[in-house]
């Protein structure tokens, strides 16, 4: 009996049955589960061998990235003001032959105590001094608490006493630093206390107390100074400046601070007891020239000026320059004239004067894009820049710094109405500084024969109420070029001072309120927040 198709096995789920086979009632054949295939064995040997070429791999990437940048890297100060970075001036300096063409290195002994607080200060710019020279100047760090015995054999050899940090720089040659009994220090070692470091001024309570650090200073005059073996010697014609007033006293102080600290030694002498300037000395300076030279004291000045290598520094004061002095210097190209420079304001006569320095001689390029303000009395300076004349003759004058535009030379003494005369006045911008050259400077056979003289038409820069660091930096760098060294010309070392921050008691009470109450509140409620949304 065929069977009833009615009675046939619904299609499974999602699989629709074939025309064919319904149309001929053939059953489809049970599907069979495919049988499951062997898993496959763990390769741990595989794995650990891989494993233990990346964790190779790793430590010699790691150990050659860590040996090519001990080899090659670059330092970068990052502390605010560029504290730890040497100037241009010590660079080069380094790099000079003085230091870089030294057969035997510098020994510089840096002795301070780790628990100091200027350590960190001091050992970071002798390492960038080590750096710098390469390999010229030697390094050693010696902490007097923690090793007592190479301290006791570091005083024995120096003479000196560890009642304070100090540094000690030796530019002995070998053949000198062969141990002799009885022989005193050489002048080529330097030996510089903390002391020598800090500038200290007087507080509100009359108690000296420490406002600025010069460790680059003086650690760059204690070598120029051991190098040297002797510092630099210039005459100041005291007879002739205006140096005995009161006025020029505090001048004086800044004067020779500036002298010594660029490791040259002022003599204050009379030019009428001198028949004749001695060989050693490296340079004159006349400041504020008052009482003019009798015809025998220019005999005497003309004949030293006319040597090789002579150097004469002058400053101008608030005096006319004498007849035969003036002379003298007009003869250079260079005349001080008798007038003030000066420009008005709402009617006011401002002599604070704003000025820029001009670009052409070398000592002075790094002060080519810089500017600074001249306070006091300050009086033009016409500048004979190229005339025929002095060409014939091998002098060339070159302006050093002018005043900007809206300044004149007021040659009437200031009076009311105070406004510029163009028959009387000299119109500006006007020549507050210059330099002279004497000789064939242009031919490297006797460049370094060539006479030098610098003329500044101002003595107040100097006055410790007009200290500016750009003048100083211009005056240290015309006594560096006079004395033959113009790798340390241009700007020196800045002193890292102690700021005040004025605060009124609103000020420190808001400061107060904000550190006691107002920042914990603010971390209790960000801790709230944080917990709240925890429990949530």
């Amino acid at each position: 009996m065929p069977e009833d198709s009615s009675q046939k096995p619904d299609p499974a789920p999602g699989e629709q049955a074939s025309p064919a086979k319904e149309a001929t009632g053939a059953k489809e054949p049970a599907t069979r589960p495919s049988p499951s295939k062997p898993a496959r064995p763990v390769g741990r040997f595989r794995i650990g061998l891989l494993s233990l070429i990346q964790v190779l791999a790793v430590l010699v990437i790691f150990v050659t990235l860590n040996f090519i940048s001990s080899r090659h890297y670059r330092r970068q100060d990052l502390s605010v003001g560029l504290t730890y970075t040497l100037s241009e001036a010590t660079q080069r300096y380094l790099a000079s032959e003085a230091v870089a063409g030294r057969e035997d290195p510098i020994e510089m002994i840096v002795a301070f105590p780790a628990s100091t607080p200027y350590y960190d200060r001091v050992r970071p710019i002798a390492e960038e001094y080590a750096r710098l020279s390469n390999g010229k100047i030697r390094l050693r760090l010696l902490d007097p608490v923690r090793a007592p015995d190479f301290t006791e054999t570091v005083a024995a050899e120096y003479k000196v006493v560890f009642d304070q940090p100090r540094v000690i720089i030796d530019a002995r040659s070998r053949e000198d630093r062969k141990p002799s009994e009885g022989v005193e220090i050489s002048p080529h070692v330097h030996i510089i206390g903390l002391k020598d470091m800090l500038v200290y001024e007087m507080d509100s309570s009359n108690r000296r107390r420490v406002s600025g650090f010069l460790g680059e200073d003086a650690l760059t005059s204690g070598l120029v100074n051991a190098v040297e073996g002797k510092p630099k010697k210039v005459y100041v014609l005291a007879d002739k400046s205006d140096l005995n007033t009161d006025a020029r006293e505090g001048s004086w102080k800044v004067l020779t601070a500036n002298f010594v600290a660029q490791n040259v030694l002022p003599e204050r002498v009379r030019i009428s007891d001198i028949p004749r300037i001695p060989d050693d000395v490296d340079a004159l300076a006349v400041i504020a020239p008052r009482y003019d030279f009798t015809a025998e004291e220019m005999k005497v000045l003309e004949e030293y000026w006319f040597r090789p290598k002579a150097a004469l520094l002058v400053t101008t004061g608030d005096k006319p320059v004498p007849p035969r002095f003036r002379a003298f210097l007009r003869s250079h190209g260079v005349t001080p004239r008798n007038d003030r420079v000066v420009r008005t304001e709402g009617g006011v006569a401002q002599t604070a004067i704003p000025a820029h320095f001009t670009a052409g001689l070398e000592f002075t390029r790094d002060l080519w894009e810089g500017s600074t303000v001249l306070e006091g009395h300050t009086r033009s300076l016409e500048v004979r820049e190229g005339a025929d004349d002095l060409l014939n003759q091998r002098i060339a004058p070159y302006p050093l710094l002018k005043s900007v535009e809206g300044f004149w030379g007021d040659t009437r003494g200031l009076e009311d109405p105070v406004e510029f005369d163009p028959k009387e006045d000299h119109e500006g911008p006007l020549a507050l500084a210059a330099a002279v050259v004497r000789g064939n400077a242009t031919d490297d056979r006797f460049a370094g024969e060539t006479s030098r003289m610098i003329v500044i038409s101002n003595t107040d820069f100097l006055d410790p109420k007009h200290v500016r660091e750009a003048n100083l930096d211009l005056f240290s760098s015309s006594l560096n070029w006079l004395v033959g060294r113009e790798e340390l010309s241009g700007i020196g070392p800045r002193s890292i001072v102690r700021y005040k921050l004025p605060l009124l008691p609103a000020h420190a009470t808001l400061i107060n309120r904000i550190n006691l109450v107002f920042l914990p509140l603010a971390a209790l409620l960000i801790g709230l927040m944080v917990w709240s949304s925890r429990r949530s």
